[in-house]
């Protein structure tokens, strides 16, 4: 999409639904596309459906999710003439199960890259976010204790240089996340096997999984707050965070992620004036702009759901005293969902989600009470 203003800037996010190159493993021991003739040709149809999809993307910053080979992410960009044109910072996966995101940054006008500092695989939790016999004291009486400190897969982040001088962009920090399905965890059931899993294997295996991405969403969180300015009314800190989050907008899991900054719906409200830590949701603005607008990623047995997501920090939202960017608009790409052989074309399972937003920082010294 056309800039109307060099600092004006796009983010995208694309579950890629098992790229690998031929022969490679994905989460079975049967290679999604195996290394024969038939494989290469169904490999192929994948890499030119997902090239059409970046090419209508188009966007400055795209997040990627299920990456296990770089190699096929790169026959991608080739395929669509990016190749020369961004940044790609991505890795094959580590073994099997253990799919990767990646990050694609356009370069600038003059073919410079706007990676800023290098980049990093996030796998760990942060150090003191640990659940280590936690006691409510109102009612409940058990001790709880978790001992889950890792990413499922690990968290990608990145500083960028977004283009533009006088005035110059600030830095802005780039997450990249997929947090754990709330398809059922795969446990073990070596001897001796847990009550639990005697009993009610399958409510085990899924609270699990939940438990996991509640986890992993909340030591996000803790991520965030350490990276995220606030106190100080003259700090910025440009934050986005996208990725396939594996649950709907309104949901516990993104609730602890956003950090449930208020939104302003009424001219005279002051809420959304400050939120340092909170992170807005782009589908949310969008909605807050038409009320017909429905948003929709993936489509499990006839329940149409929001997995993935674009939040912005308050540098980004239209009301913020701090705002740089005003958001434009987000467009969904998720009519292929509603074939039922969109597998056969080398389609992903996902949508493709885009967030475009204007260079517009709010004027110097408005009164925002008026």
């Amino acid at each position: 999409m056309p800039r109307k203003n060099m600092r004006d800037l796009s983010f995208a996010t694309f579950n890629l639904f098992n790229l690998q190159a031929p022969g490679g493993l994905t989460y079975s021991n049967i290679p999604p596309f195996p290394d024969d003739d038939a494989g290469r040709k169904q490999y192929d149809e994948k890499v030119k459906w997902t090239a059409t999809q970046l090419i209508r993307l188009d966007a400055e910053v795209i997040a990627f999710q299920e990456v296990w080979s770089r190699q096929a992410l790169t026959d991608v960009f080739q395929e669509a003439g990016f190749l020369n044109g961004y940044d790609l910072v991505a890795r094959d996966a580590p073994g099997r199960g253990r799919p990767q995101v990646a990050l694609a940054v356009r370069k600038d006008r003059h073919g410079n890259s706007q990676l800023q500092d290098g980049w990093r695989w996030i796998e760990k939790f942060p150090e003191h976010f640990k659940f280590d016999k936690l006691r409510e004291n109102d009612g409940a009486e058990e001790e709880i204790t978790v001992t889950i400190d890792t990413f499922s897969r690990p968290v990608l982040h990145a500083v960028i240089q977004p283009e533009g001088e006088r005035p110059k962009p600030p830095k802005v920090s780039i997450y990249v996340a997929h947090l754990k399905s709330k398809g059922a965890a795969r446990l073990s059931f070596a001897q001796p096997k847990p009550d639990a899993l005697k009993y009610y294997a399958s409510i085990t295996s899924s609270a699990v999984s939940h438990i996991r991405r509640i986890m992993e969403a909340a030591a996000m969180r803790a991520m965030l707050d350490e990276v995220m300015k606030s106190g100080d009314d003259a700090a910025i800190s440009p934050v986005v965070l996208l990725g396939d989050l594996n649950d709907d907008t309104l949901s516990v899991t993104n609730d602890l992620l956003s950090g449930q900054p208020t939104y302003r719906v009424v001219e005279k409200s002051m809420a959304g004036l400050s939120s340092d830590k909170g992170l807005y949701s782009a589908e949310r603005l969008q909605q807050l702009r038409s009320a017909r607008h429905m948003y929709y990623t993936h489509i499990y047995r006839q329940k149409y759901e929001s997995l993935d997501h674009i939040l912005v920090s308050e540098e980004f939202y239209d009301h913020s005293r701090k705002r740089l960017w005003s958001f434009r608009e987000l467009e969904v790409y998720n009519d292929h969902l509603n074939r039922e052989d969109f597998e056969e074309h080398g389609a992903s399972d996902h949508g493709q989600v885009r967030a475009c937003f204007d260079w517009n920082p709010m004027p110097v010294g408005i009164d925002e009470a008026e």
